[in-house]
């Protein structure tokens, strides 16, 4: 670790702040889910804000994901929030209906993945 932290011109103490480590067969590694959790917000039926605490990376990928095909699919392509009908992120149910999503495109302009700009709390 420590060739790896000068490598990188960062000190040891810092690497073991930033990453959760565990030996495996005398070895350091990264824990796949790391002690640090963040809030994301994803909308709801009306483009309100919705704060999710997201404890994996996984999630606020899927959550980034979902933001990123909605702009798809308010960009013309009607099958890119077909793998998301049903889907839940961190218990809350994604908005998939066409209709919907048109209606409540003006809230959505100013939506941000870790920031409520529209008038939501923060």
């Amino acid at each position: 670790m420590t060739r790896v932290a000068k490598l990188h011109n960062v000190k040891v103490a810092t690497i073991r702040d930033y990453f959760e480590l565990v030996k495996v067969n005398g070895r350091l590694q990264v824990k796949k889910s790391g002690r640090y959790s963040d809030t994301v917000y994803l909308p709801d039926e009306h483009g309100n804000p919705v704060p999710l605490h997201t404890p994996s990376r996984r999630q606020r990928k899927q959550a980034s994901d979902y933001l990123r095909d909605v702009g798809r699919y308010l960009g013309g392509n009607r099958t890119a929030l077909s793998k998301w009908r049903g889907k839940k992120i961190a218990g809350v149910e994604l908005v998939t209906d066409g209709h919907t999503l048109v209606a409540m495109e003006p809230a959505l302009s100013d939506f941000s993945l870790y920031h409520a700009l529209n008038g939501g709390a923060v």
